[in-house]
């Protein structure tokens, strides 16, 4: 690894930004390789003649795109990860959050991908994936059985749906999506009528699903999402929202 250090000369642009140039360029050349453990700042600063402020701000900033791993203790130091993809979700709460992702724009995407993502599901679908199905649907009844109005319980069933195709991009980015569809459906008018009819849909996503009946499962959240539409925003005046 010290040649790694030796052979590199930091230029007169930003420091941090060229170290973290030549680390990363390490990693995806397989000159580090997960679990390996980096000098401590001190000496990538020596080895750099940089400052270890500058070390220490690459490495920061590594650190948040989850390339490096920072542990205490007698054994810590800094370590070369994997990024998760759960930064992935995390991006995509903070953008709708901050308003450069509207609503209109998760809702259509949701649209396209849901009923390719369903038909997938049916092929896919393990014992694991109908068991954790079944079970929230009954978690579901209940709930409303005993008067919870929780139209985003009924909507963690469409994360099962996606968990169900095992991509896992696909699953990163609608487990993201719960407290993104809480923010833009807290004005929609719920009732328990409204809550059965859309449980009800799940029972029917998990009867397709089940029996791999992908194209009827496909069609079948077409018809889901114009129903919620008219259901969930129809009836709620000026709106120009879809779902």
């Amino acid at each position: 690894m010290n040649t790694l250090f030796g052979q590199h000369t930091i230029r007169n642009e930003r420091v941090s930004d060229q170290i973290i140039s030549i680390l990363e360029k390490a990693i995806f050349d397989g000159e580090l390789k997960q679990g390996d453990k980096l000098p401590t700042e001190e000496k990538i600063a020596k080895e750099f003649n940089v400052s270890k402020v500058s070390v220490r701000e690459a490495l920061r900033e590594m650190e948040t795109k989850g390339i490096v791993k920072k542990t205490r203790g007698k054994y810590g130091g800094s370590f070369i990860s994997t990024p998760a993809l759960t930064g992935i979700g995390t991006s995509l709460v903070n953008c709708f959050l901050f308003g450069s992702l509207p609503d209109y724009e998760i809702i259509e995407f949701r649209q396209i991908l849901e009923p390719v993502l369903i038909e997938k599901a049916a092929y896919c679908r393990t014992d694991e994936d109908l068991s954790a199905m079944n079970a929230h649907i009954e978690e579901c009844e209940n709930e409303l059985t005993q008067g919870k109005l929780n139209l985003n319980r009924h909507f963690r069933f469409h994360i099962l749906i996606v968990k169900a195709c095992h991509n896992n991009l696909f699953t990163a980015i609608w487990e993201s999506l719960p407290p993104i569809f809480e923010t833009f459906t807290k004005d929609w008018q719920i009732n328990e009528k409204k809550l059965r009819i859309d449980l009800d849909y799940n029972y029917k996503f998990y009867d397709c699903i089940l029996n791999r009946r992908s194209d009827e499962a496909k069609q079948l959240m077409y018809q889901h999402f114009e129903t919620t539409k008219e259901i969930f925003v129809g009836d709620k005046p000026g709106t120009g929202k879809q779902i």
